[in-house]
């Protein structure tokens, strides 16, 4: 009992860190915080990050906790439960937030002609233009 009471329990953070600061991050679709963010990942695996911010363009990353041997059954009993020095395992984020890109308009007439055409060429769809013979 003694042992397990001096041991560490060694953690995953993911820390989220961009310019400018105050984006909201979403981990797996779940809002967790705002940068900058230390957040505790419970188990290894690949979490999927959506960051936003008002003005500027959102950002989907992917970041990867990897299985290993110290952090499965049964050494992860020693690695994270008895060890009694920590190695947390830390991943860090940085992002630099890009404006939003206004495109402008888009010019959808060809888009919009086409679409007539398949509208009036019925069930059958649309017939190829007969060529003219020389």
């Amino acid at each position: 009992m003694a042992l397990v009471s001096t041991g560490c329990l060694a953690e995953r953070h993911l820390v989220v860190e961009t310019d400018p600061p105050g984006a909201l991050v979403e981990m797996d679709w779940k809002e967790i915080g705002y940068t900058p963010l230390d957040h505790v990942i419970d188990h290894p695996g690949r979490r999927r990050l959506f960051i936003t911010l008002e003005g500027y363009e959102p950002v989907l990353r992917e970041v990867d906790f990897p299985e290993t041997r110290k952090n499965s059954f049964p050494l992860d009993i020693f690695t994270e439960l008895l060890n009694p020095i920590a190695r947390d395992q830390i991943e860090v984020v940085k992002l630099k937030m890009s404006p939003y890109q206004n495109t402008g308009s888009f010019d959808l007439s060809p888009v919009l002609e086409r679409a007539e055409l398949l509208r009036r060429a019925g069930p059958s769809g649309p017939r190829e233009p007969e060529r003219s013979q020389p």
